[in-house]
């Protein structure tokens, strides 16, 4: 079962996650290596934005998995931004001081612009200059 969709939106990787609770340690496990998987695609300069939208809970686990992910990235001079976090997700966020090293962001289309009709599918991660 994917945990994770993704798509590419004009030069930006979308990851959303399919369940609204992010808790359970191998869910979350699962979810982190297609995640990891996903951001290997990446090329140098790469940009990245993790869509929290609907979910409710996380767990420390889903923290430390995006401190991973930011460290990824960031080896290919990359940028990840994190969309619509939750209450939970910022308080969580908050309370470890990790909102200082990430960077938010309440509207997706602020991040990567309007769709443009040739949006490439969730399938193809071929990357354009």
């Amino acid at each position: 079962m994917s945990h994770v969709k993704h798509e590419v939106v004009n030069h930006w990787l979308v990851l959303r996650f399919t369940s609204d609770r992010l808790t359970d340690p191998i869910t979350v496990a699962d979810a982190g290596e297609q995640l990891t998987k996903l951001v290997n695609t990446l090329p140098e300069r790469g940009r990245v934005v993790v869509n929290f939208t609907g979910v409710e809970f996380v767990s420390s686990q889903v923290i430390g998995m995006m401190l991973g992910l930011r460290d990824q990235i960031a080896r290919k001079h990359g940028t990840l931004v994190l969309c619509k976090p939750g209450k939970h997700v910022m308080d969580v966020m908050k309370i470890t001081r990790l909102d200082r090293h990430f960077t938010f962001s309440d509207s997706l289309s602020d991040i990567v612009g309007k769709r443009k009709a040739s949006a490439r599918a969730a399938n193809d991660l071929e990357w354009m200059d």
